[in-house]
């Protein structure tokens, strides 16, 4: 199948869109119980909480579906043929649909599209969209020791496709790193190198921030954490948290969830070194490996 590439022309993000008509048949449901429009629906109350979940394990209603839904719920004939055209185009494929990836890893590459701001804290990695090839091609390796060669290439050219899309883009990033993700030696020092002198070149990129909790700095907020992003979306209004795990990721979009995230990242912004620093850290270790 052909792929689309990254920032071909689409109407609109799918992942986003889905997000949209999520939100709004919540909206619609109102104070109805979702077992009083599953009877209705002769549905499963799972089903009606599905639809009105816009993350990886969400469902679009079928349009004969939606449209006695709509009835149900008594919307205007304008407001039901705006939701019919807004489930047309959660139905359409994003660029990184056509690959064989995890559900969630593609839900995340969907808002990362649509994103006005990132902010990632990685403990022990540079972020994916900061990585050079040989950096993620090692990371995939180490992390996937089974994975075929065909499976990691694959991996490694959604990796790139996401990058570029970054780049003619307008996301802001702000980064914070561990030390331990500077100084592991993720491909041997030859990768390693090279890596950092990414981070040293995108450390001077306007739309870049970076920071490093260094290991000097003993407890902070990020000590019982996995990786994580918050996501702000200004199209539709949204920020979501995307949390890293070993079998499974996990989006949380409820004020109190991401409150929670948004302030272990501030206190973990307040803790790590400043940019200036962070750039002169890099470096350090750059000439350290370069020294052998």
């Amino acid at each position: 199948m052909k792929k689309q590439k990254p920032g071909s022309p689409t109407d609109r993000n799918p992942t986003v869109v889905r997000w949209q008509l999520s939100r709004e048949l919540k909206r619609l449901r109102g104070d109805r119980s979702a077992t009083e429009v599953a009877k209705a629906m002769r549905m499963t109350t799972s089903i009606v909480f599905r639809w009105e979940t816009a993350g990886s394990d969400g469902v679009v209603p079928a349009p004969g579906t939606l449209s006695r839904l709509l009835d149900y719920y008594e919307v205007s004939d304008e407001e039901a043929h705006r939701l019919m055209e807004l489930r047309q185009e959660a139905r359409t494929r994003g660029w990184w649909q056509p690959y064989d990836l995890d559900k969630h890893y593609g839900t995340l590459i969907g808002l990362e599209a649509s994103a006005m701001e990132i902010e990632a804290y990685d403990p022990q990695l540079v972020p994916g969209l900061l990585q050079t090839e040989d950096y993620m091609r090692a990371v995939i390796k180490a992390t996937r020791p089974d994975a075929p060669p065909e499976v990691v290439e694959q991996r490694v050219e959604v990796r790139i496709h996401r990058q570029k899309a970054w780049e003619r883009g307008a996301t802001e990033l702000w980064i914070i790193m561990g030390e331990a993700a500077l100084r592991q030696m993720i491909g041997g020092p030859p990768v390693m190198d090279e890596q950092l002198a990414r981070l040293l070149d995108l450390s001077d990129h306007p739309r870049v921030t970076l920071q490093a909790v260094l290991f000097s700095e003993g407890g902070h907020a990020g000590l019982e954490t996995s990786g994580f992003r918050v996501l702000r979306l200004s199209e539709i209004d949204l920020t979501a948290v995307y949390v890293e795990g070993r079998t499974s990721n996990l989006y949380l979009d409820s004020d109190e969830d991401v409150e929670v995230y948004e302030k272990v990242f501030n206190n973990l912004r307040a803790t790590a070194s400043g940019a200036q620093t962070t750039r002169s850290l890099i470096a350090d270790i750059r000439r350290g490996i370069q020294r052998g």
